[in-house]
């Protein structure tokens, strides 16, 4: 082979290489930007005593030191947490939600997120949604009004988490009206702000229950994770994140804040 054929089919082997890397570098750039979810993390009780607490044993609980230690990982990373009202319109008007932007919730309204996440959150400047159920407020190991007024002062937003945290699709249109209608107007008397945003209790919804928040007036409602089939951008079924105990790894919490583990979850779940 002459070396001016050797030249020219070394360049053409040369473009065939580049052609392959650029293809396989944009299909793959499509495919994670497919799959990725920006990401809403959904904390329950953060403190010791989860396993005395009805209800809440370690699955659903992450302890003060975890806990700490997860929020200076987001601070010393740079991760942009953003409130969930400011989450819900980026959805809503299709703005972007890139990569390292986390939105932080919590269910319930446990009196140990005021004694161990709030302060570590304040420390940090971090927003944050608390959705309560009206029923348990004041209750034993739950928040009072005075919890939540002090944190409403420190950039933590309430939600409802209905009155009684019921399981929703299960009740007529009568009792969902009253579930999603009345803790909203109870925790806009008792708070003084207006309330935007729901959490569905055990993430239950269906299309009368979504039908009947935005009736209600909340800009959104948070789920838990409702499958695969679902879409990302549904602002009335927002899918989350369930930090756990499993989360005290950093590695795991970074794989979980990625905004690829929720592809992961629905796949593993599935098979």
């Amino acid at each position: 082979m002459s070396i001016k054929k050797l030249a020219k089919n070394k360049k053409l082997l040369t473009l065939i290489v580049i052609t392959a890397i650029a293809f396989f570098f944009f299909a793959g750039k499509l495919f994670l930007d497919a799959i990725y979810v920006p990401v809403i993390v959904m904390y329950h009780s953060v403190g010791e005593e989860a396993r005395t607490l009805d209800g809440y044993g370690a699955k659903l609980n992450v302890s003060p030191a975890a806990f700490a230690k997860q929020m200076k990982f987001l601070h010393e990373r740079n991760y942009k947490v953003i409130p969930l009202t400011e989450f819900i319109e980026r959805m809503k008007t299709g703005e972007d939600i890139p990569p390292m932007t986390i939105t932080i919730t919590f269910d319930d309204g446990l009196k140990n997120n005021f004694l161990h996440a709030y302060p570590v959150l304040k420390k940090y400047n971090f927003p944050a949604t608390m959705f309560v159920a009206t029923d348990f407020v004041g209750r034993e190991n739950f928040l009072t009004w005075d919890d939540i007024r002090t944190m409403q002062e420190n950039n933590i937003s309430i939600g409802s988490h209905t009155i009684s945290h019921r399981w929703l699709p299960a009740l007529d249109e009568k009792g969902i009206h009253e579930e999603l209608y009345d803790s909203k107007k109870i925790l806009e008397e008792m708070t003084g702000r207006e309330i935007k945003t729901l959490s569905y209790p055990l993430g239950a919804h269906n299309e009368k229950v979504k039908k009947i928040a935005g009736e209600a007036g909340y800009i959104g409602a948070v789920a838990t994770n409702p499958g695969p089939t679902k879409p990302k951008d549904d602002i009335f079924a927002l899918k989350r994140i369930r930090i756990s105990m499993t989360s005290d790894n950093l590695l795991v919490f970074l794989i979980e804040t990625s905004g690829y583990y929720t592809f992961i979850k629905e796949v593993r779940d599935e098979d």
